[in-house]
């Protein structure tokens, strides 16, 4: 019998945990030569490492901005510059007597609506007021462009003055808002005014004249003018002029006639102008309004033994002998 000795053992176990460690290197290695997984891993002494590469960084979070407000005071200003650009504008559509005037104080209104919204919205509120501000913006972005209708309206002569177009934009929603908004601002500071600039809401006006000669003109002749307008829906006002005067002025309601006498004798042009309200400070239609003359002139002549009368006709009557022209709003007499 072979007997070991201890060192021999000892000599042994070393050899073995040695292979035993060979082996797991091996074996790890042959497994990364399959493929790059983008992972290294090592064995040594009694454990394992590990390192990982190609994982992306986290991104960096940028802080959130701040905001900066504008004091109340500021605010305030801010709101007073817009009631001055604005102001103007809507106090000139008062001024307008024709149907391009009132277009083009629409049109005016709308651009300086619409600066002043920009100007606006470029200032941050006090936090109070951040509702109220947007309410507000909403609120003058919709006016401008209503504004823009109403003088598309007018350039049509749907709305031909002053009397008619304030009352149409007093009474519109996008007003209506901004007056809203303005309470809205009010209540959060009373030195927050706007809206000042607005028109006061009102009834849209529908008056009318009475069948009949008008103050004024020429009379002392023997002529008479009938005018007939049964069939027109508006009203109408018939002003005969010789050369730049005004000789005589004829109202008469649509569905009705009238006749006038005490006309006298020349050559007279017969222009007439139908609508809806009559504005008798003015001497015209608000609303709808139309401006026309007869082609053919009325010869008055009166003699001992005769005098001249003429009819008109207001609307199409067949075999009818009349023609009328259409005349520019500002060139219709006064």
């Amino acid at each position: 019998m072979v007997k070991l000795s201890q060192p021999n053992l000892f000599s042994f176990s070393a050899l073995a945990v040695a292979s035993v460690l060979a082996a797991s290197v091996l074996a790890v290695s042959g497994c990364d030569s399959g493929g790059d997984d983008g992972q290294t891993t090592s064995i040594s002494g009694r454990g394992t490492t590990s390192s990982a590469t190609g994982v992306p960084n986290s991104p960096s979070v940028p802080p959130s901005p701040t905001i900066t407000r504008v004091s109340p005071q500021a605010f305030g200003q801010a709101l007073a510059a817009l009631e001055t650009a604005v102001g103007p504008a809507f106090a000139d559509l008062g001024k307008a007597d024709t149907p391009d005037k009132l277009s083009a104080a629409f049109e005016q209104a709308a651009t300086r609506t619409g600066t002043a919204k920009s100007d606006l919205a470029l200032v941050t509120p006090p936090e109070a007021a951040e509702a109220g501000t947007t309410a507000l913006l909403d609120a003058l972005a919709d006016l401008g462009d209503d504004l823009k209708s109403l003088s598309s309206d007018a350039s049509n002569a749907e709305l031909c003055t002053a009397a008619s177009g304030v009352p149409r934009l007093s009474n519109l929603p996008s007003v209506t808002a901004v007056r809203n908004a303005a309470g809205t601002l009010a209540a959060v500071d009373p030195a927050y005014k706007i809206g000042a600039f607005l028109p006061a809401a009102q009834a849209e006006p529908n008056r009318q004249g009475s069948d009949g000669s008008l103050g004024g003109g020429r009379r002392g002749g023997s002529g008479e003018l009938t005018i007939k307008n049964e069939q027109g829906g508006d009203d109408a006002l018939i002003r005969l002029t010789n050369g730049s005067a005004v000789v005589r002025e004829v109202y008469v309601r649509g569905g009705s006639e009238t006749t006038v006498d005490a006309i006298p004798d020349g050559t007279l042009t017969a222009f007439y102008t139908s609508g809806k309200d009559w504005d008798a400070g003015a001497k015209k239609f608000t609303r709808d309004c139309a401006f026309q003359k007869f082609d053919d002139t009325l010869d008055y002549r009166t003699t001992s033994t005769q005098y001249t009368t003429y009819e008109l006709t207001l609307y199409t009557v067949v075999g009818g002998n009349a023609t009328t022209s259409d005349v520019p709003p500002d060139q219709f007499p006064s």
